[in-house]
């Protein structure tokens, strides 16, 4: 066997691989002999075929599965041994292959188009400046935050008469008209949310109503969809058709969650593990749960944002044109070539930051073990296990949890990628110059709105950063993320 690397440019590559008979015969051999013993033919005994009719039979296809073995061993083999960091994976020549003479030739030759990943060059640096965004917690939002919890430990109560935020309970009766109810017509009891009735006139009319109080409305008109007035009626969807649109509310009773007092009682189950005795402080406890929420946001952005600065920098070539043809080769169903050329930025920017990614985790030694995962999942079982009141879970407990979710691999996946992207954030944040911007939370929203905002081209392909998450990715021989490797 000979395998000779002919450089095709700076970045691609052709690997031309020649198998002799001396490579595959032994196999070929072994395998007819197989077959023979299991053979069983009209005129012979079992396993008494003669071998000359074995070959006629399976000699060839025998040959082309034997020196398949061989030919994806070598390839694989060859890119391992010479450490060529490869882009996707080598793509065979098929037109030449296709000119093979498998009865009479002993000697093959194959040849499989490679791209090669460039050399990269980069230190993360305070010389690289990337914005942090501090987002305000302002007045208001803290009251919105308050009123909500306070409500959530308020109690219910019936009030005289209703109000925006009240809840009515009643029964809606198919009319003829305006006046007169249908005779047999559908009638349902439900409840009724004054703030959702999308009809403003018809809300207006159900603020202020009293037990008793009938208001008349086109069911279709009043709220937001054939879904929300069929769950309402109790119907189906596609029954809707079968009544009247216009129907009678009767409010049966109003009711009304009255927010809790703001006291010690109070404090203690809205923040039980705090100390909290004054509002101020509680006020305080909000704000910053609020703000740890906010600068969650702020962290993917300000990630993001270092991603696209890294790949800007780091100006890495690509060979295109085997990129090219190789995700077209993998996604053959999902992608066609005028798809590529309007998406194939994204899909380069994708390349590009796996790359680094690589790169920045073999240079700054960033790991996962499998220890970190185990705690991870741990922590993960205790959250969720405390929502239902169990706190001071056995060891054993914990430990059948972290089998059941490890035993999946998708799981365990998920969860070395979290990890390694929290590594990735607190080194961005560690190496980098974060160049804070204090900004209010809807000013924030409106940057993400407009600096990420999806792209349409004249055919309607929508385009976003990473590309299409559901066409194959790009492979790569040094994946750091790799749970198998760390």
């Amino acid at each position: 066997m000979n395998i000779i690397l002919e450089q095709n440019g700076e970045l691609e590559a052709v690997l031309k691989v020649t198998i002799g008979e001396e490579d595959y015969r032994e196999q070929v051999e072994q395998e007819l002999k197989k077959l023979q013993r299991k053979a069983q033919m009209p005129g012979f005994r079992p396993g008494k075929v003669p071998k000359g009719m074995i070959n006629k039979m399976y000699g060839k296809s025998v040959l082309l599965e034997e020196v398949n073995k061989i030919l994806a061993d070598a390839v694989y083999e060859y890119i391992k041994e010479k450490e060529l960091n490869i882009l996707g994976n080598p793509l065979p020549d098929l037109e030449s292959a296709e000119n093979i003479d498998w009865d009479n030739q002993k000697e093959f030759e194959f040849r499989y188009e490679i791209g090669l990943a460039p050399e990269i060059d980069l230190d993360l640096s305070q010389d690289i400046k990337v914005d942090y965004h501090v987002i305000t917690v302002e007045d208001d939002i803290v009251d919105n935050y308050l009123l909500d919890i306070r409500k959530r430990y308020g109690k219910m109560v019936n009030p005289g008469t209703a109000e925006e935020n009240d809840v009515l309970f009643g029964e809606f009766a198919e009319m003829t008209d305006e006046e007169n109810p249908k005779t047999d017509g559908h009638a349902h009891s439900t409840n009724l949310f004054i703030k959702y009735i999308r009809d403003e006139e018809v809300r207006n009319r159900l603020l202020g109503s009293k037990v008793g109080s009938q208001v008349v409305m086109d069911i279709l008109k009043a709220v937001e969809s054939e879904s929300e007035a069929a769950a309402m009626l109790g119907v189906k969807k596609e029954e809707l058709g079968n009544y009247n649109p216009l129907f009678r509310f009767t409010v049966e009773s109003i009711s009304r969650v009255e927010p809790s007092d703001m006291n010690e009682e109070f404090f203690k189950k809205a923040a039980p593990n705090q100390e909290i005795s004054t509002e101020e402080a509680f006020r305080e406890h909000v704000r910053n749960q609020i703000s740890e929420q906010y600068q969650a946001d702020a962290d993917k952005l300000f990630k993001r944002q270092a991603i696209d600065k890294l790949i800007e920098l780091a100006e890495l070539p690509l060979p295109e044109a085997f990129l090219k043809k190789w995700l077209l080769e993998s996604n053959k169903e999902e992608l066609t070539s005028e798809k590529l050329e309007t998406e194939f930025d994204q899909f380069s920017d994708t390349f590009r930051w796996q790359l680094l990614e690589n790169h920045l985790l073999k240079k700054y030694e960033i790991k996962v073990e499998p220890e970190e995962v185990k705690q991870h999942l741990e922590d993960y079982i205790k959250v969720q296990l405390k929502q239902y009141g169990q706190e001071n879970i056995p060891q054993e407990m914990l430990d059948e949890y972290v089998r059941n979710i490890s035993s999946k691999e998708e799981e365990v996946k998920k969860v070395y990628d979290h990890l390694f992207d929290e590594k990735t954030l607190r080194l961005f944040k560690e190496k980098l110059e974060l160049n804070e911007v204090q900004t209010s939370y809807d000013d924030f929203v409106k940057l993400v709105t407009e600096q990420y905002k999806p792209k349409e081209d004249n055919s309607g392909v929508s385009n976003s950063h990473t590309g299409d998450e559901s066409l194959e990715k790009p492979d790569s021989e040094s994946d750091n993320r790799n749970p198998e490797a760390s």
